[in-house]
């Protein structure tokens, strides 16, 4: 990629700032309506050239680092005295000091690390409200369950104590019928031997 009239084609630039053909479509065509010209070969596809790719990247820092939606990145990046070195170079503060061992100390930006820790904390509040709802969902549905076995609990000792009169009944009829059964029996052998 070094020669700038080396060209890539969508796939090639998706794979390098790791984005679908679909998003670098868009970002392209966002790119277009602000005045970039982008190759497109016999076929009619866009090809794009390292310096292409920096614009791209630009943007997409733009978009993801500094929260700036894509149609104010691609207009941003378009615009004629933006630097895209700039955007892309990782800002870092001169020497803030020495160590005992005159060894120099670099330290980054404090604007860039109170964004990056802005970033974090917004991310963890969010796994914590998502954690939070989780739970509560959780606890719901177990109550859910709970008042559903005690129902079906309920439901199965009224059943059994159903069938379980039932059971007697059925024993006491079935006793009552044999008792009937036996007494006709002796009423008949009774009477024929009146006869």
């Amino acid at each position: 990629m070094s020669n700038d009239n080396e060209r890539l084609t969508a796939k090639e630039v998706a794979n390098i700032l790791g984005f679908t053909t679909t998003n670098l479509k868009h970002y392209a065509g966002l790119l277009e309506k602000n005045g970039l010209t982008l190759y497109r070969n016999t076929r009619n596809h866009r090809e794009y050239s390292q310096m292409d790719v920096n614009i791209l990247r630009a943007m997409q820092h733009l978009n993801r680092e500094k929260s700036m939606p894509l149609d104010e990145a691609a207009s941003f990046v378009m615009s004629s005295d933006t630097d895209i070195n700039a955007i892309l170079t990782p800002k870092i503060s001169q020497v803030v000091a020495t160590t005992n061992a005159n060894i120099p100390v670099v330290q980054q930006d404090s604007d860039n690390v109170e964004r990056v820790l802005a970033q974090a904390m917004a991310v963890i509040g969010a796994l914590r409200g998502e954690l939070q709802d989780r739970d509560k969902l959780m606890i719901e549905f177990q109550s859910s369950i709970d008042e559903k076995l005690e129902k079906q609990t309920k439901q199965i000792a009224e059943q059994s104590e159903t069938i379980a009169k039932l059971s007697e009944q059925i024993a006491e009829m079935e006793r009552k019928q044999q008792e009937k059964t036996g007494a006709s029996l002796w009423s008949r052998i009774f009477d024929k031997n009146r006869n």
